[in-house]
C-alpha cells in the first residue's frame, strides 16, 4: 500500500512538473540562477512624493506592514547571495542598505502619517532656508529630503540588473580544491561562473592545466 501511494505521489510531481514546463514556468533550479527578487517589475510611481525612512532596530518588517497598512508605497532594496549548505544551493536575501526604505506618499498629511507608524524611527531630513519677511535674518530649517522619482526608478533599475545572485565566496580566479568525483582532491582555479550552478575551472593535472566543467558544490575554496 505505501508502495503504490509513494508511486503515485512520485507520478503526481512529474506531472507538474510537465504542465509548468509546458507553461513556461520556471523550475526552482532555474530562479535560482535568475533576478530571484524580480526587483525589475517594481514601478516607482511618479505622481507620489517619495522620501526616506529610518526604521527602528529589529523593527523592520513591522514597519513595512504598518506602512502597508496605512496605504503608504514603499521600496526595500535588497541584495541576493548564494550560500552553498551541505552540497546545497540556497539563496539569502537581505536588505541592501540597513534599516532605510523609501516610501511614496500623496501629500504632507499623508507623510506625517507615515512617520507615525510604529517601526519608523524617522524621516530623513535636510536643511533648507526657512521662509520669512524680507529683512530678517535668514535661518535653516530641518525639511524631508525629497527624492527625484525618475533617478529614484534608475537605481531600481540598476539594482534589478544587479540582482542575478552569485555563490557566496566564489569568483572568478578563486583557488579552489575539488570535493568530489574522479579529480577529488585535485588544485584548480575559478575561470567563469556559470548558469544552472556550474563552474568552469583551470585544472591541474601531472603539471598540465586542463578546463573541466564541475558543479559548485563539488569545490571547496582554499
Amino acid at each position: 500500500m505505501n508502495r503504490v501511494g509513494k508511486k503515485q505521489r512520485e507520478r503526481a510531481r512529474k506531472q507538474r512538473r510537465a504542465e509548468r514546463k509546458a507553461a513556461g514556468t520556471p523550475t526552482a533550479k532555474a530562479n535560482v540562477t535568475a533576478p530571484v527578487l524580480g526587483a525589475a517589475a517594481v514601478r516607482i510611481d511618479p505622481v507620489l512624493s517619495w522620501h526616506i525612512a529610518r526604521t527602528l532596530p529589529r523593527m523592520g518588517t513591522r514597519a513595512l506592514k504598518a506602512l502597508e497598512e496605512s496605504q503608504v508605497d514603499w521600496y526595500l532594496p535588497r541584495t541576493s547571495e548564494v550560500v552553498v549548505r551541505r552540497g546545497r544551493r540556497v539563496v539569502r536575501s537581505t536588505p541592501l542598505l540597513m534599516r532605510t526604505v523609501f516610501i511614496g506618499v500623496r501629500d504632507a498629511d499623508h507623510l506625517a502619517e507615515a512617520r507615525s507608524q510604529a517601526g519608523v524611527a524617522e524621516i530623513v531630513s535636510h536643511p533648507e532656508p526657512e521662509d520669512g519677511p524680507e529683512g530678517n535674518i535668514e535661518s535653516l530649517v530641518m525639511r524631508p529630503a525629497r527624492l527625484d522619482p525618475a533617478e529614484l526608478q534608475n537605481f531600481v533599475d540598476a539594482i534589478a540588473k544587479g540582482e542575478v545572485a552569485q555563490p557566496l565566496g566564489i569568483k572568478e580566479g578563486q583557488s579552489v580544491i575539488v570535493r568530489d568525483g574522479p579529480f577529488a582532491s585535485f588544485p584548480a582555479i575559478v575561470e567563469a561562473i556559470l548558469p544552472n550552478d556550474r563552474l568552469r575551472v583551470a585544472l591541474s593535472i601531472f603539471g598540465r592545466t586542463s578546463p573541466v566543467m564541475l558543479d559548485i558544490a563539488q569545490v571547496t575554496i582554499i
